[in-house]
């Protein structure tokens, strides 16, 4: 019985509005989600055949799954060489991100197209094979990364230079 007073306690005109205030709130807090980052695999089509990246290689996350809060989108080079592919992360994060010695090392400044960014490497990486830089866009961290297929022993080109060439060749489909 004191349920049915409840029931019909909630049904009335002054708990109405109550219940239409808390409505709102809950409807005005789920539209305060929080941001998300830019996503990498919204760059066009023919962007990345420009930058020498097969299309038909895309891959939206790291085996499906973005990860640490970053959205990543990754592509292969084009047949038919297929030596390396490169990874492009977007984060809420700063630039002082990559200072963290427990993961990244060898940073050093560097200038793609006229973005100010900084080359790193992840630790243990082996440089001959491997390069990543990063660059601040607004209030993301904008990361690409190359990596050489681990059937390639000694690549015919500079992983470092290889990969500024593609984010440079990118320059206008990335976040300012």
């Amino acid at each position: 019985m004191a349920v049915l007073l409840l029931l019909s306690g909630c049904a009335n005109t002054t708990d109405g509005d109550a219940l239409a205030t808390a409505t709102s709130s809950a409807a005005a807090s789920t539209t305060a989600s929080t941001p998300t980052p830019w996503d990498p695999c919204t760059i066009p089509d023919e962007a990345i055949e420009r930058a020498g990246l097969n299309v038909d290689t895309k891959e939206s996350g790291v085996f499906g799954r973005d990860q640490n809060g970053f959205k990543i989108c990754g592509w292969e080079d084009r047949p038919p060489n297929n030596k390396y592919y490169v990874r492009i992360f977007a984060g809420l994060e700063g630039i002082d991100y990559i200072d963290d010695p427990g993961y990244f090392d060898r940073l050093q400044p560097v200038q793609i197209g006229f973005r100010d960014a900084t080359q790193y490497q992840q630790i243990a990486a082996d440089a001959t094979l491997h390069c990543g830089v990063a660059f601040s866009a607004g209030a993301e961290l904008i990361m690409a990364t190359l990596n050489t297929d681990s059937l390639v022993r000694t690549p015919p080109y500079n992983p470092c230079t290889e990969l500024n060439s593609v984010v440079a060749a990118l320059d206008s489909e990335l976040p300012a």
